[in-house]
């Protein structure tokens, strides 16, 4: 009897497990090594201008909030939450920004808050880090802490021509092992319970334009949870 190939599942890809003071001071990060981890003032603030309009009045959460320099733009008097899984910069957003509650957590879940708690949730530059097997996990998690109707507000690499064009290298040191492309993003969003109401694709988020091509390295997107996800 002729016995087929044996069938192998495919690798899982690795996270990165350590996001300490040596990642964040830039000794074992590619972009941060330059400076480090740092509030640039135009980056952050032009994040929070394309998201205010979005993020409504009510509670807001930031999951993977690193520092809590996005979170601080929307001091507004609001209850702000912020959430990441480095010990160490959890200690950093607590010490810069003590007017928000930060909490040591690993965004797919569980989330140490309970469901509905939120009008809106912030997510920038954390979800490449996230191996795509639980990607929907993390996507699961929002859903779960957002109000009805209430907006998932992401930014993410764009995994397009251009982007590995110019950051392959950068982003495999940096090991960004969940990039997607745009178009991609919508139906994983879409299969978790939201709907996409904004997206535009950018160079990056030092200069002011955004396109609603989809072709450009970064990508934004607003979403707004619906009601039962397609699939869990």
């Amino acid at each position: 009897m002729t016995m087929g190939p044996v069938q192998t599942a495919a690798p899982v890809a690795q996270e990165r497990t350590v996001y300490d003071a040596d990642y964040f001071q830039g000794r074992t990060s590619y972009f941060y090594q330059f400076g480090g981890y740092r509030d640039v003032g135009k980056y952050f603030t032009r994040l929070a201008a394309w998201f205010r309009p979005h993020a409504g009045r009510g509670p807001l959460l930031d999951v993977g909030c690193a520092y809590g320099f996005l979170l601080s733009r929307f001091d507004d008097g609001r209850p702000l939450h912020g959430c990441d899984v480095s010990e160490w910069a959890i200690g950093e957003a607590r010490r810069r920004f003590p007017q928000a509650a930060f909490v040591t957590a690993d965004a797919a879940g569980p989330l140490p808050y309970e469901g509905g708690r939120f009008e809106a949730v912030l997510c920038t530059d954390m979800l490449e880090h996230i191996a795509r097997e639980r990607q929907g996990r993390v996507l699961a998690e929002v859903r779960r802490v957002l109000a009805p109707g209430g907006r998932f507000c992401m930014t993410t690499p764009n995994l397009g021509l251009v982007r590995r064009w110019i950051y392959r290298r950068a982003d495999r040191l940096e090991q960004h092992i969940g990039m997607r492309h745009v178009k991609e993003w919508r139906a994983e969003l879409a299969r978790h319970g939201f709907e996409v109401t904004r997206r535009w694709t950018y160079l990056n988020g030092f200069l002011p334009g955004r396109l609603g091509v989809t072709c450009l390295p970064e990508c934004g997107i607003v979403a707004r949870k619906n009601g039962a996800p397609a699939t869990v």
